[in-house]
């Protein structure tokens, strides 16, 4: 599943739901709320149930559906604490998700990932980009571009060993959320998640063990020379369930934070600017291999019409090494 195929299926889908009303005049105020939708995307960590913050305000007088597009670009490796990991290609997570409300307070939802590995048609791009501002690279100018080769072994185990494209579903999830206040300047909601073995780990697409999330999002406006600057916090837990990716180090609980503003440059665009952080999912000593990350993202929200807008945003590791080099993401959102 390349950039540009993933791409028109989106764009196809969103036309296909959207109704006539859609394509009326943009109003202020149609953009919907809530931060971008980050996920550490490393071949490891995006096995695992981390909650997507998804907006302080829950939806419940229409349905939304999106298609979150992800490419993370990888060449990085580390032998330490008897376990090592190679990554180098390119991990791209196409998902589809629908939400809905009830009764006011309620939102139901799901999020149906496709998950394929493959070779690295950005390298060339990251490599442009480290070299213009004078960023380590970590060698990977002197490997071969387009190469994909994923390899995970932790003592004599080796749990995934592959050179060859990968595409499968990955690890389905289910959530609700309550909303607790919702006001013109602030608003408070809850969540619950759980992710189900859709996936397997051999071809990195699932952990094959059931986690559940809790979390709470929270938001605040602030109006400086008549524009609504919005802060976002959200912080929350997960608990995994037993996965089949090196068990012996798996966490049980998996802590996750969140950091954003969203900026009003125009009633049709928004700039965003966040950091997203996690504990350790697993305990190996080798940072690859899931420990904890923070990751940065810059970007934004454009608002296509009055019901479809798209989310554009650059996701940077900021820590250890536990997320991928960079990852791109591009959202289409429908609201009807």
């Amino acid at each position: 599943m390349g950039l540009t195929a993933s791409l028109r299926i989106a764009a196809l889908t969103i036309c296909l739901v959207m109704p006539p009303s859609a394509f009326a005049q943009f109003e202020e105020g149609d953009l919907p709320g809530g931060a971008l939708r980050v996920r550490n995307l490393s071949p490891v960590v995006q096995l695992y149930g981390m909650p997507r913050m998804s907006g302080a305000r829950i939806v419940y007088d229409y349905t939304e559906a999106t298609f979150n597009f992800e490419a993370a670009n990888n060449f990085q490796s580390e032998l330490r604490g008897g376990t090592f990991a190679f990554f180098d290609g390119e991990t791209y997570v196409g998902s589809y998700r629908f939400r809905g409300g009830f009764n006011e307070r309620f939102e139901w939802g799901a999020e149906v990932p496709y998950v394929a590995h493959s070779g690295g048609s950005l390298d060339g791009v990251v490599d442009e980009f480290h070299e213009l501002f004078g960023l380590p690279d970590g060698e990977r100018s002197l490997a071969s571009r387009g190469r994909l080769d994923y390899f995970l072994r932790s003592g004599p185990e080796v749990y995934a060993d592959f050179s060859n494209s990968r595409h499968e579903i990955g690890d389905v999830r289910g959530f609700l959320g309550y909303q607790v206040f919702a006001e013109e300047m602030q608003a408070l909601a809850l969540r619950t998640q759980i992710k189900v073995p859709t996936g397997n780990v051999a071809d990195l697409s699932g952990s094959e063990g059931w986690d559940f999330s809790v979390w709470g999002e929270y938001e605040r406006g602030f109006v400086f020379s008549q524009r609504t600057i919005r802060l976002t916090l959200g912080g929350g837990v997960s608990y995994l369930g037993e996965g089949e990716l090196i068990p012996d180090a798996q966490e049980d609980w998996l802590w996750v934070g969140h950091l954003g503003v969203q900026i009003p440059l125009h009633p049709r665009v928004e700039f965003h600017a966040q950091i997203d952080a996690h504990t350790d999912v697993l305990d190996t000593g080798n940072p690859l291999v899931a420990e904890g990350g923070l990751l940065g993202t810059l970007g934004g929200r454009i608002g296509l019409t009055k019901r479809l807008w798209m989310d554009v945003g650059l996701i940077e590791d900021l820590e250890n090494e536990s997320a991928s080099d960079v990852v791109f993401q591009v959202l289409f959102g429908a609201k009807f």
